[in-house]
């Protein structure tokens, strides 16, 4: 299930303890999600943090045909021995800049569906899989384009005035098991309001931290308190449907 998912299902574990910990106290923008729908399709365009969900309703529905892959995998934690285990080679470069160690692995190989699969099951709360898919035999409408360095500045809060999201764009085909996987893990709470006839959906929402509780262990470094600070907020939904808002909030605690 994908971080916010777990948020609007009450369910806050180590993915939405990671996703948050960039956060401080207030009110921050949040990943946006446009999407369009048609009979045969569902374009998207998504923020940083939504790309790992888009990913993987892709790899859930494309057809069973060789897979295009290029990009980066970033991971924060070393996890070199959990990815050697798998079918696909991966060489890794270890990099220290102004912040967080991260370890890298660049790919642009043409893979079997499967090794795709296997891949995005090697997850964890610090990965990233920075990744533009597409099946090797052309088949329509299926692509995912994700960009391979970070944004170096949030969404804005101003709405009237925003730019589309541009971090990972692409198209699934619009098949029972694509829709289902995208209102478990991208709609969860207006699932019941999408229909057959439904074209645009656009997802803003507030990532809100009231409360930081640090550890008060005297033998943690100010990172390592930093990390395992646990923060008390809410998420904040506004979802427009075909020009219909639909505004919720969920309560968190991770």
């Amino acid at each position: 299930m994908d971080w916010l998912a777990k948020i609007i299902n009450n369910s806050p574990d180590e993915f939405v303890h990671a996703k948050i910990l960039k956060y401080g106290k207030g009110t921050h923008p949040g990943p946006r999600a446009f999407l369009t729908l048609s009979s045969k399709k569902v374009g998207f365009k998504a923020d940083l943090d939504f790309e790992k969900v888009f990913i993987r309703a892709y790899a859930h529905g494309v057809p069973d045909v060789s897979q295009r892959v290029s990009g980066v995998i970033t991971t924060y934690t070393d996890r070199r021995d959990d990815f050697d285990k798998m079918s696909l080679p991966l060489d890794w470069r270890k990099a220290k800049g102004k912040g967080a160690t991260t370890y890298k692995a660049k790919i642009r190989e043409t893979i079997p569906l499967s090794h795709l699969r296997e891949l995005l099951e090697t997850d964890d709360p610090t990965t990233f899989f920075l990744l533009s898919i597409s099946p090797s035999d052309g088949t329509k409408p299926w692509k995912v384009t994700t960009k391979t360095s970070f944004p170096k500045t949030p969404p804005s809060l101003d709405e009237e005035s925003e730019k589309d999201p541009t971090f990972c764009k692409g198209a699934l085909g619009r098949t029972p098991q694509v829709m289902e996987f995208l209102l478990d893990e991208v709609l969860p709470d207006v699932r019941d309001k999408v229909t057959d006839k439904t074209k645009k959906i656009v997802i803003h929402q507030d990532i809100v931290i009231e409360e930081i509780e640090i550890p008060e262990d005297l033998g943690l470094s100010f990172a390592e308190k930093r990390r395992l600070a646990k923060k008390t907020g809410r998420l904040v939904r506004r979802v427009d449907m075909d020009g219909q808002r639909y505004e919720s909030e969920f309560r968190f605690v991770a």
